[in-house]
């Protein structure tokens, strides 16, 4: 195990990111307790081939950062009841906003999910 570490900045600068791929959502716990990591890969410019994150509550419904997350993946509403798994929206390609968050890190604000081509 290498004893040398590079200070990072705690995820991609804010700002906008016009072409990013969903690549999945993992489990995640901290001191508030269970959580869901969703992440995308930034796919062009500067930071191509990192990934920006959004840690979120396991409770999806219509005002929660989840929810408001599946819903723009899906790229349309989610009924009440109505199951979704992260797992199908893979590769999915669309915009994201990063914001920056109180501890000098960043946070996914909003994904915009790409329209497919007219056929």
């Amino acid at each position: 195990m290498t004893s040398e570490f590079t200070m990072g900045a705690g995820g991609v600068p804010a700002g906008t990111y016009p072409l990013t791929e969903f690549a999945g959502v993992e489990d995640f716990q901290n001191q508030f307790g269970p959580g869901v990591k969703l992440r995308w890969r930034i796919l062009e410019g500067e930071h191509a081939g990192q990934e920006a994150t959004r840690i979120c509550s396991p409770n999806m419904s219509l005002k929660s950062a989840l929810g408001k997350m599946a819903v723009a993946l899906k790229g349309g509403p989610i009924a009440i009841g109505e199951r979704f798994s992260f797992s199908h929206y893979c590769g999915v390609r669309g915009s994201l906003i990063v914001e920056p968050t109180d501890n000098g890190g960043s946070r996914v604000s909003a994904f915009l999910r790409q329209q497919a081509p007219p056929q």
